[in-house]
């Protein structure tokens, strides 16, 4: 293997300067940025393997100021502007710009107006090219196998606490919402997150917040019934500027049947300060979880409980679901035929509904109430798969799904894993990696 210059930046792949960055293989201490600033690394972030930056939710000092945000990757400086990252809204977020060699020598332009310092590693580097190369290729995770070596019980113990300390997170989340909203809203702004998914999460929550459940239903309910759920989609479609007459063939209805009636409601009422095709996610979605047609299921689904109230009509689901198998009646309340199917109901339930009550049953002093929410949650059925579980279920036990990881709090503590320890990096008080208890209950 040869030795790489500057004048063979092109031979370095990109994806080396990835695991450079996420492994943080450079002089221990500030680094100082082009334009003379010292940056000091709290996180790299989460490695982003869809479109937009390369690493998101990064944390670091920059003199003495924290800044949380995403952070973009290049071998060159110059590839900020060749790659047309200056004119791409999804790219506001970065906070440093991380290069080898920075042969623009400027900082990288953002689309608002605003720049973000670049940061040359190829001097601070934790070895040479070549040495660093070899580490890549030969990387062996402290976690690998995990799973046989620490024993089934330990590990499922571990998950236990963990799956149970991110719902605890979960619910404390929804008791803030509860403090500064009504209930039903707080509860319809979770579900609006749910439809969103991780790529459009943020841009559902914003339209619930220009759209309140309150609007939508004193405005349906002036409707007669069979016309109310067209009423709620023309306002949520319309509110999110996805509706054909706002942005065209981009809308994504595709073989949906025209929404003519959709857009003849929406001029009828009249209501300004609509979001932007641009707000939304497409990119490398399958059709079915086009925000398009999840709007199409929220009209659905909130026409569904309209007369009761969301409210009233989740806490009965809730309510009258038994532990075990029987948990699952809850998703009966959110599957919509051909726009929600059972995966997505499972989600919003075990994400939303269930913390949600028991931050509700809190905020009531319902003891009774949260401790059945408790035991519901405890005995929910695994989901399905997401990229973090698959990622932890083979790096602990290799291929093929591990019996460990029979339940949802299960796969929730694999999430709450990766989200406090393996993000970080810090695998040294990791509980998986080491004996720093003797059981769950002395976390």
């Amino acid at each position: 293997m040869t030795g790489i210059n500057p004048e063979n930046k092109c031979g370095v792949p990109e994806s080396l300067l990835a695991r450079i960055w996420k492994g943080q293989w450079v002089q221990k201490g500030a680094l100082p940025t082009s334009d003379g600033r010292m940056v000091r690394v709290r996180s790299p972030g989460i490695e982003n393997k869809d479109s937009g930056p390369d690493f998101l939710g990064a944390i670091v000092i920059l003199d003495d100021e924290i800044l949380q945000g995403d952070v973009e990757l290049h071998v060159k400086s110059s590839d900020w502007r060749a790659h047309g990252h200056h004119l791409d809204r999804h790219f506001n977020g970065v906070i440093l710009h991380v290069v080898l060699w920075d042969d623009a020598k400027r900082p990288a332009q953002l689309e608002n107006g605003e720049s973000a310092p670049t940061l040359p590693l190829h001097d601070f580097l934790n070895g040479s090219m070549d040495e660093l190369s070899l580490r890549a290729m030969t990387l062996i995770s402290p976690c690998r196998g995990v799973g046989s070596q620490r024993g089934e019980g330990r590990i499922g113990e571990v998950l236990d606490w963990c799956g149970e300390e991110r719902f605890y997170l979960k619910s404390a989340f929804f008791e803030v919402g509860l403090i500064l909203d009504e209930p039903a809203e707080v509860l319809y702004q979770g579900v609006m997150g749910a439809l969103g998914y991780t790529k459009n999460k943020k841009p559902f929550q914003e339209l619930a917040r220009r759209l309140p459940l309150r609007v939508l239903e004193s405005i349906a309910q002036e409707q007669g019934l069979g016309s109310r759920s067209l009423v709620l989609q023309a306002l949520l479609l319309g509110g999110a500027g996805l509706l054909p007459s706002q942005c065209g063939e981009k809308s994504g209805f595709g073989g949906l049947e025209a929404p003519s009636k959709l857009e003849d409601i929406w001029r009828s009422l009249n209501v300004e300060n609509a979001m932007s095709y641009t707000d939304w996610h497409f990119f490398r979605m399958h059709p079915r979880n086009f925000p398009t047609r999840r709007l199409l299921a929220a009209g659905h689904l909130f026409d569904r409980y309209l007369d009761q109230g969301l409210l009233q009509g989740v806490s009965d689901l809730v309510a009258e679901a038994n532990p075990g198998r029987g948990t699952t009646a809850i998703e009966s309340g959110f599957l919509i035929p051909d726009l929600i199917g059972s995966g997505r109901a499972r989600e919003i339930t075990v994400n939303v509904v269930l913390p949600f009550s028991l931050a509700l049953a809190e905020c009531d002093s319902r003891p009774k109430i949260g401790k059945h929410i408790l035991e519901l949650y405890r005995t929910y059925p695994r989901l399905g798969e997401n990229q973090i579980t698959r990622y932890l279920s083979e790096l602990f036990w290799g291929a093929g799904k591990p019996e460990t990881v029979n339940s949802a709090r299960r796969q929730q503590g694999l999430i709450h894993l990766y989200q406090t320890f393996c993000r970080e990096q810090r695998c040294g008080i990791c509980p998986v990696n080491v004996e720093i208890i003797n059981s769950a209950g002395d976390l």
